[in-house]
């Protein structure tokens, strides 16, 4: 029922007739960028990225880009955790950024991203400097229709112990000027897990539609209403997990065994405005909810200025928490038909502080 409303609500608006000026295509650009992360468990993320825009007519642009993932003290070799950024068990949040291979820590929990991540060095370990690397090859197309804007992406990534080939498509139109946007949204991908540790591959999908509804207030101010479905299917554990249980000669580990269908929804809001000529403030809320009884909820707040011409400076904060699924357990006491210690799926909350640094070239933008 959702695919087919959704086929219809794109159908209709890709046809409809144009109701503002023609959308703008992307302008011909070469971006390298270079980013981040670290935390207080000696996980370090480092994942450059270049990429490269070009119009190939008036209405058509290209765009290629090379995204590399480095991590220091990867859970796989910690025995957790699934090695991949592919940031399916981070999709708490509106954005899809790499960060996702770093903890959030909850007291002694680590909720919403990657956990149990081993010490870099610990037990002997004389490896590389990086412990696990993921090469990610995106090529994309965007393409103008009358008001509608028509984008088509391709993504392969691989690292070894995971591969994931995705189909992207998003279409967005324009109303009222240009004060209102519609945006809707579709994601498939297909996955293959093959851990070192075992000497299996299994398979994943996933499919998710997304819609997205920005409507401009005033000059200052712009409000956005965001909405998800997702299906995954397939092998959905962790693959590095273990669930040790008591047995007559001493502890025995057991393989994870999750369902193998999960379906994720998600609504949400962001109310963007400006707080003077030089600074703006940026809010939101999500609610999410699935089919393992996980419901979460997402509030953050993000403050812009800009102190130069070229620099501007924000700070954010974001509060996460959400509840535990049914089948997890901290411990068993026998086999179970389901079971997981995944701690990603256990109740918890976190709070981030957000600091950022933007310096621009040029005569700065307006934002």
């Amino acid at each position: 029922m959702v695919k087919d409303l959704f086929a219809l609500a794109l159908l209709i608006l890709g046809l409809c007739p144009a109701a503002s000026d023609a959308q703008e295509l992307p302008p011909n650009e070469l971006q390298i960028n270079i980013s981040g992360y670290f935390d207080s468990f000696d996980v370090n993320v480092t994942y450059p990225n270049i990429s490269l825009t070009s119009k190939v007519s008036e209405s058509t642009s290209i765009t290629g880009r090379y995204l590399v993932d480095m991590i220091t003290a990867a859970s796989i070799r910690g025995g957790s955790g699934n090695g991949s950024a592919s940031g399916e068990e981070n999709d708490d949040r509106f954005e899809d950024d790499r960060i996702a291979k770093g903890a959030a820590i909850t007291g002694t929990k680590k909720v919403d991203a990657v956990t149990a991540a081993s010490v870099s060095g610990g037990d002997g370990y004389e490896g590389p400097s990086f412990d696990d690397v993921r090469h990610e090859f995106n090529a994309g197309i965007t393409h103008l229709i009358g008001g509608s804007s028509v984008m088509l992406n391709g993504i392969y990534s691989t690292e070894r112990d995971y591969t994931s080939g995705t189909l992207a498509g998003t279409i967005s139109r324009e109303f009222a000027l240009k004060n209102t946007v519609v945006e809707l949204g579709f994601v498939r991908s297909w996955d293959r897990v093959f851990p070192v540790t075992k000497d299996w591959t299994r398979s994943k999908n996933v499919t998710t539609f997304s819609a997205n509804f920005s409507q401009i207030l005033s000059q200052s101010a712009l409000i956005q209403i965001l909405a998800s479905y997702t299906e995954n299917s397939g092998y959905l554990a962790d693959a590095y997990n273990q669930v040790t249980i008591d047995g007559p000669l001493g502890p025995v580990l057991y393989d994870p065994v999750h369902p193998d269908m999960r379906i994720r929804r998600a609504v949400g809001t962001q109310l963007k405005f400006r707080l003077s000529p030089s600074s703006s403030m940026q809010t939101g809320y999500r609610y999410y909810w699935d089919s393992w009884d996980v419901i979460s909820h997402t509030i953050s707040a993000t403050y812009m200025t800009r102190v130069s011409p070229h620099t501007i400076i924000n700070l954010g904060w974001r509060h996460y928490r959400q509840s535990r699924a049914f089948f997890f357990k901290p411990e068993y006491q026998q086999p179970e038909p389901l079971m997981t210690v995944d701690v990603k799926l256990d109740e918890g909350y976190s709070n981030e502080l957000q600091t950022g640094l933007t310096l621009t070239g040029g005569r700065g933008q307006d934002y």
